[in-house]
């Protein structure tokens, strides 16, 4: 469990998750995020990390799938059964991996667009927009089909800044981006967590990175959890090292048929 000394304010509860009624893709998959705190979900392409933001966000239903056991809870209330709009009329806003912008609308005009459950104090949630992002006030009478990778996920998280969320789920922020923007970015996020107490569940890819910016972080692998501790315990776990890290215990990087026999035996799962 997430333990930073905070309650949790949001609960998973060893939910699984069918797709087209049929395809098991998550099975008792438990996950908590402190109130203030920063959590990881960690894992491999198709270990069911966004599946799990999708579950949180009310996603699922638009790809045919559905929580068929277990729960989600947030600040009290199970929230599963619940519309995506309903969720996020409660403060859960997801960060959809692929910067996903409105690309004929300004940036300023796709900033608005998240405000729109919330549409009173504009202007100062616009300003506390361009003081977390300096970039998009120099952009905002661009289009944003025409800005940057980087300036597009800045987008996107401002975006769901203007709907003053309770709760941010983040799907790989970094992916596709210079090592720079990714630092400048990352670095933004960890300040709204700071400044803002905007609680945020992470899915990185970015292994190092996300330990070092979540206190707490959860391993998955084909649809379960198979870990969770406190990222400093992780970054010093051998299978971690091994595999997520690819470093050995003298800190070389472990060859390619390494990494495929270790995938194999992974010794969590024995």
């Amino acid at each position: 469990m997430a333990g930073n000394g905070n309650e949790a304010i949001l609960k998973i509860n060893n939910i699984e998750v069918r797709y087209h009624e049929v395809i098991l893709v998550l099975k008792g998959v438990s996950i908590e995020v402190p109130a203030g705190g920063i959590v990881a979900l960690l894992g491999a392409n198709g270990a069911g990390k966004s599946t799990t933001l999708k579950a949180i966000s009310g996603l699922l239903k638009h790809e045919d799938g559905e929580v068929t056991d277990g729960g989600i809870e947030f600040l009290g209330e199970r929230i599963h059964r619940l519309e995506a709009e309903q969720i996020a009329k409660r403060g859960i806003f997801q960060i959809i991996e692929g910067r996903r912008v409105f690309e004929h609308l300004t940036v300023e005009e796709n900033l608005v667009v998240g405000a729109h459950l919330r549409p009173s104090g504009l202007k100062e949630r616009l300003d506390m927009v361009y003081h977390y992002f300096p970039r998009l006030r120099e952009r905002r009478n661009v289009m944003a089909g025409f800005i940057s990778g980087g300036e597009q996920q800045m987008c996107v998280i401002g975006r769901a800044m203007m709907a003053q969320p309770k709760l941010m789920l983040l799907d790989e922020p970094s992916m596709g981006l210079a090592p720079l923007l990714i630092k400048e970015i990352f670095e933004i996020i960890q300040r709204l967590n700071r400044e803002e107490k905007i609680p945020i569940l992470l899915v990185e890819q970015n292994v190092k990175l996300a330990l070092t910016v979540a206190p707490h972080a959860y391993v998955m692998e084909n649809g379960r959890i198979v870990m969770d501790d406190s990222s400093e315990k992780l970054k010093e776990n051998p299978d971690i090292r091994d595999f997520y890290l690819g470093l050995t215990d003298v800190g070389g990087r472990k060859s390619f048929r390494e990494v495929k026999h270790y995938k194999r035996r992974k010794r969590w799962l024995a």
